[in-house]
């Protein structure tokens, strides 16, 4: 069966079209199988099994049509030549081209792969096939079942024009700044209690920022960034993504910022957690400024990388209890818990092509923590890299973050940066309650397993350099994908 599906799928994805068709004509293998499977129409899709029984007949052909479904679907998400993705990608240029939008498909990429219902499943490429488990998730190499639309979207982002050659190397070179250095106690503050007074909300000040109006100490920011880089740079080391923490910026400064390193052809993205999405909605939102996006699309109208910039909200509201209160010292009554005052509209991840063959994606803080609903599409997808953004104390592998960046690194096997600001870790350390530590980062993957990021004395940033490393994996039923994964490997 596994031969015959691998051939059969080969084939489907190879084959011509036929004359006044999209899609190429269905191989013989897979219109006998569905002709196999018309004659259990009237089974139950469950039904209770004694322990000596045989599997259904119409299991073993259901197996077959994934299998082929799966191997007919190689490349998809991540090269422009396979016909059954493509197709969805040309309705999406149309739409660009009726609505006059240039690459409105980044910002409302589809879905879903499938002509099933979006209400029902989704569908969208896979990076990683679980090396660990016995689920549904294992038995593919190229497709993800993921949820509803109503429960998370998921959106599939490539490079507009296909991925560019010299794009394909296998180096990454992360440069973390870990912004707010300091974080007043008057930074967390009441928006409301409820009127027994067991709980409250609170807001987040940004009160580390230069005032908006404040030109001069913004372009200042600018320079000190763009320093760091030059610093990081001095000796042979590679830079090509900074990433800020959780509310580090605001929207105006992430513009300013992505203004200025779009110029630098070396800086492929800047990641950052900031305090409203494009339109002024204050909240909790991650922004991704994918330079690479424009670069590949340099020879079309689009003048500014800006068009193309993502921003999406944070899925789950933290809740400051009386130790974390206590623990960083903040202005908020410790006999109360505090719900982060945030309005959830939707919850989406972005997965984003990069280097022609690498998905990234980002979480928010608690959305790590949280299994559902999110979690439900990274484990399906198995991101390559996912960079998830704190404001949180030490990074430390016994504390919160390194036992959930651990899970996901073992199932699907994505490599997982878990990384903060400074802020709360002084003032910690400023207290004394705990030992002092300046750890503000935490980097996972299967290989080298996990490592503590530690902030030097004296030092603004920490350049983190990451290595691809080619993997073979299987599917469930044994089919190999010829090494076309990669992990993300800790270089130094």
């Amino acid at each position: 069966m596994r031969r015959e599906a691998i051939e059969a799928g080969k084939a489907w994805r190879t084959a011509p079209s036929n004359a006044g068709l999209r899609l190429p004509k269905p191989p013989a293998a897979v219109v006998l199988a569905w002709r196999q499977l018309k004659t259990f129409q009237d089974r139950e899709v469950f039904a209770a099994l004694r322990e000596d029984a045989e599997a259904p007949e119409w299991w073993q052909v259901c197996l077959k049509l994934l299998m082929i479904a799966d191997e007919a679907s190689a490349d998809s998400g991540f090269k422009q030549s396979n016909v059954f993705t493509s197709i969805v990608k040309e309705a999406y240029v149309e739409e660009d081209v009726v609505s006059g939008e240039t690459f409105r498909r980044i910002q409302s990429a589809p879905k879903s792969l499938s002509t099933a219902s979006e209400d029902v499943v989704c569908v969208q490429p896979k990076s990683r096939t679980p090396s660990v488990g016995c689920t549904l998730r294992s038995l593919s190499h190229h497709l993800a079942l993921l949820p509803p639309k109503g429960a998370v979207k998921a959106r599939w982002i490539e490079p507009p024009l296909g991925a560019i050659s010299d794009k394909l190397d296998g180096e990454l070179g992360l440069l973390l700044i870990p912004f707010p250095y300091r974080i007043s106690k008057t930074s967390f503050r009441s928006a409301g209690e409820e009127a027994g007074g067991h709980w409250g909300w609170f807001d987040a000040d940004q009160n580390w920022l230069p005032n908006p109006k404040d030109s001069v100490r913004r372009e200042e920011f600018v320079i000190f960034v763009q320093g760091l880089i030059k610093k990081a740079r001095a000796n042979g080391q590679l830079v090509s993504g900074v990433v800020f923490p959780e509310l580090s910026l605001d929207y105006g400064l992430f513009l300013k910022v992505g203004n200025a390193l779009a110029k630098d052809e070396g800086i492929d993205f800047i990641i950052s957690g900031i305090s409203s999405d494009k339109g002024g909605r204050p909240g909790n939102f991650v922004a991704i400024a994918p330079f690479f996006l424009f670069r590949d699309a340099e020879c079309t109208s689009l003048k500014s990388w800006e068009p193309l910039a993502l921003v999406r909200e944070k899925h789950h509201r933290w809740k400051l209890n009386g130790s974390q209160i206590s623990d960083y010292d903040l202005g908020l009554d410790e006999g109360k818990s505090w719900w982060e005052n945030l309005t959830i509209l939707s919850r989406s991840l972005d997965l984003i092509v990069f280097k022609g063959d690498t998905t990234l994606t980002t979480l928010i803080c608690e959305d790590l923590a949280r299994v559902d609903p999110c979690q439900a599409v990274i484990r399906a997808i198995g991101p390559n890299l996912l960079i998830a953004l704190l404001m949180d104390g030490p990074q430390i592998i016994q504390r919160w973050p390194g036992r959930y960046a651990s899970v996901l690194t073992e199932d699907p096997g994505t490599s997982v940066l878990t990384f903060t600001s400074l802020g709360l870790i002084s003032r910690q350390n400023d207290i004394g309650k705990f030992p002092q530590a300046c750890g503000i980062a935490l980097w996972s993957d299967e290989s080298t397993g996990t490592k503590s990021i530690e902030l030097p004395r004296e030092a603004d940033a920490v350049l983190l350099q990451l290595t691809k490393n080619a993997k073979n994996e299987r599917t469930l039923d044994g089919r190999e994908d010829n090494f076309c994964s990669h992990v993300w490997v800790y270089s130094n």
